[in-house]
């Protein structure tokens, strides 16, 4: 059997992660900050979860032997969450499993689609590495400015372009404000590009970056924006988290370009809806 658990009662997966380092990502989700579902094995006492991290990811989390939650799991993403993740725009069915080694195994039993294996790509700020690189300040290209997202841009934005951004990950611009950190690059009014925490846990922020139309690429903007984050974060007391895909060569130079130490990659499974 499968429950999905209110979000009051999202807390009741935390000891099956206690093992882990923090991931704001799934945190995010169970402290109720960011958008996601959450579906266990027992209502009060679950050993195993499935996480939706909407627009980012899916976790399976605990004990992987349970075979009455295992044989449902396949219904529910493919024919319950599916609908839904289309209809936001979350086109790819990502999963992340913990531990990797007891579900990596059983995969193959729980899924008759055949799941595609990549590499996620994680970083570790190092704040003595981020120093060290920025003593030289990145300068905008003519006619970009960079300014901290707040509620008067989102009012001046006609295209909704910030605020579509954020309702990706927040249940509301309100939320955003209260507990995340964004920048916008924007170019005679238009909104070029957006760097966002689009997950947050207390003081650990995920950070999501856009660079919108493929005419402004190249340019140093993303870069730009993240330093300008990082800026921020720091000055929060915040902790920057940073992770990508392997084939995503423009993300991985920018994390090393700010500081971040790379970490060795690890495997994750994957399937177009």
């Amino acid at each position: 059997m499968i429950y999905e658990l209110q979000i009051e009662n999202y807390q009741l997966i935390k000891p099956l992660l206690a093992e882990y380092p923090v991931n704001p990502v799934i945190a995010g989700v169970i402290e109720g900050n960011n958008l996601g579902r959450i579906f266990v094995d027992h209502p009060q006492n679950p050993s195993a979860a499935l996480v939706w991290a909407k627009n980012e990811m899916f976790y399976l989390i605990g004990n992987s032997d349970n075979k009455l939650f295992n044989s449902s799991l396949e219904s529910l993403i493919f024919c319950q969450i599916k609908p839904e993740a289309l209809a936001i725009g979350d086109d790819c069915f990502n999963l992340e499993l913990y531990p990797f080694s007891k579900w990596e195994r059983i995969i193959p039993r729980i899924f008759t689609h055949s799941l595609s294996i990549g590499e996620r790509v994680p970083f570790e700020f190092d704040y003595n590495r981020y120093i060290s690189r920025m003593l030289e300040k990145k300068v905008l290209p003519d006619g970009y400015q960079c300014q901290i997202i707040s509620e008067e841009l989102i009012k001046r934005d006609i295209n909704d372009v910030m605020k579509k951004e954020i309702l990706k990950f927040w249940d509301s611009v309100d939320s955003f404000f209260n507990k995340g950190i964004g920048v916008v690059i924007t170019k005679e009014r238009e909104i070029i590009g957006t760097c966002l925490s689009v997950f947050v846990s207390g003081s650990d922020f995920e950070i999501g970056i856009n660079v919108y139309q493929t005419e402004h690429r190249g340019k140093g903007l993303a870069t730009y924006m993240a330093e300008r984050f990082l800026e921020i974060c720091l000055e929060k007391g915040g902790r920057p988290h940073w992770t990508t895909e392997n084939f995503r060569s423009d993300s991985i130079a920018i994390a090393n370009k700010l500081g971040f130490r790379q970490l060795p990659n690890y495997r994750m499974f994957f399937l177009p809806f």
